[in-house]
């Protein structure tokens, strides 16, 4: 009996020291798996990506192609080139469009605003070809100003064919180059997100018929089943099979996750969710505060003074895993001012760059700006200055 107690005693001590040895190892995560073909983790401010599987491989993106239409309509409103007010008449061509639809009506007139909320919600593939019929005079143009900006981010492996992501040769885009042009979306318009979070919405019509509502549901199911999503927008067809962007935040990190090519609706929320998690659960953002911090001076030509002093506009978020931790106070900084300034120079105008490396590696880039304003020098002004000098010599004698 004793030699049994001294044996239990025994087990009970190593289950203790196995126990107290697991708490203090750290767990590293491994990558998540997923079904789809291609697919992309990235974290929206730094835009750092933390995964990815065959992200350059150009597949359809269906509807996902919807994200440029949209980041082109609020460009143009930023612009200043469109308004979200503007009544929009739409054509036969975009009536006609098939597929999923607002069920738009020739000759009808509905805000840009609604137009924008049919791609949102419900993408609209008529909403989408009316939308790239205001914004770029005819669809071709529009789909001509898609493949620049596309160029302009940096989506090597894209060329859009129509506004909407319906199936046609040489349509094609990457799990990366969606994530990039998803970013630029929500990084400049946030507030895209009160369509693309509303589950539910009638669109008003006037039609030839007379007034009436069509009953848009959002395609993304995921608003209503994750926690933090915050859009953006699915993608089907035939031989696209199913896609997503998916934005999501918690605790204030953005994520976006992209999906290509799943072979089914629940296959693609399955992978989506791997990837979010995996984000949410291995990793942190941390800001570090640099907003303000001298940045060195700058000469001044033409001046009321010879030289300003600088600032830093902005502060560095800071990716890392949470296993690893955060090392936010070896930061290394490279400075890149202008040699010199014409005078007149405002408090807030830009006058170079701040890059910070982490390990060698830039993580962030933030401007610079001037610290404070300086006066055009004109004779009457050095005159003025050299009397108040001289004054204020007699004044200290």
């Amino acid at each position: 009996m004793k030699k049994k107690l001294r044996i239990l005693s025994c087990l009970l001590i190593v289950c203790s020291l196995v126990l107290t040895l697991s708490l203090q190892i750290p767990v590293y995560a491994a990558e998540p798996e997923i079904a789809s073909p291609s697919g992309i983790l990235m974290e929206q401010s730094t835009g750092k990506v933390l995964y990815e599987k065959d992200a350059d491989t150009p597949r359809r993106p269906a509807s996902v192609t919807k994200v440029m239409t949209i980041l082109l309509a609020y460009e143009a409103v930023r612009d200043g080139k469109a308004n979200m007010e503007d009544m929009v008449t739409i054509s036969a061509n975009a009536a006609g469009y098939g597929g999923s639809t607002i069920l738009l009506e020739e000759g009808e007139q509905i805000s840009l605003e609604n137009l924008i909320k049919g791609m949102c919600i419900a993408s609209g593939n008529d909403a989408a070809i009316a939308t790239a019929e205001y914004i770029g005079g005819s669809q071709e143009q529009f789909v001509e100003m898609m493949n620049q900006r596309a160029q302009e981010l940096g989506m090597v492996n894209t060329h859009f064919v129509n506004p909407c992501g319906l199936d046609a040769d040489g349509h094609v885009t990457t799990a990366r180059d969606i994530a990039i042009m998803s970013r630029e979306l929500m990084m400049n318009f946030p507030e895209v997100t009160e369509f693309t979070t509303t589950w539910h919405e009638m669109m008003p019509h006037v039609w030839r018929s007379g007034p009436g509502e069509t009953d848009m549901a959002n395609t993304n199911h995921l608003i209503q089943s994750y926690n933090g999503m915050t859009g953006l927008k699915t993608g089907f067809t035939r031989l696209a099979k199913y896609s997503l962007s998916a934005t999501a935040t918690r605790n204030d990190m953005s994520l976006i996750a992209v999906i290509m090519g799943a072979e089914t609706k629940d296959q693609r929320s399955q992978d989506v969710t791997a990837l979010l998690d995996y984000g949410f659960g291995f990793f942190t953002l941390q800001t570090v505060e640099t907003d303000g911090q001298s940045a060195g001076k700058v000469s001044i030509i033409g001046g009321m003074q010879s030289e300003i002093d600088t600032k830093v506009q902005g502060n560095v978020q800071l990716l890392a895993r949470k296993d690893a931790g955060i090392d936010a106070q070896n930061l290394q900084t490279q400075i890149d001012l202008s040699p010199s300034l014409q005078a007149p120079i405002q408090a807030g105008d830009p006058v170079g760059t701040i890059t910070y490396l982490q390990d060698e590696e830039a993580i962030a880039t933030l401007p610079v700006v001037a610290a404070e304003s300086v006066e055009e020098s004109t004779l009457g002004k050095r005159f003025m200055l050299l009397i108040d000098s001289w004054l204020h010599k007699m004044l200290m004698n």
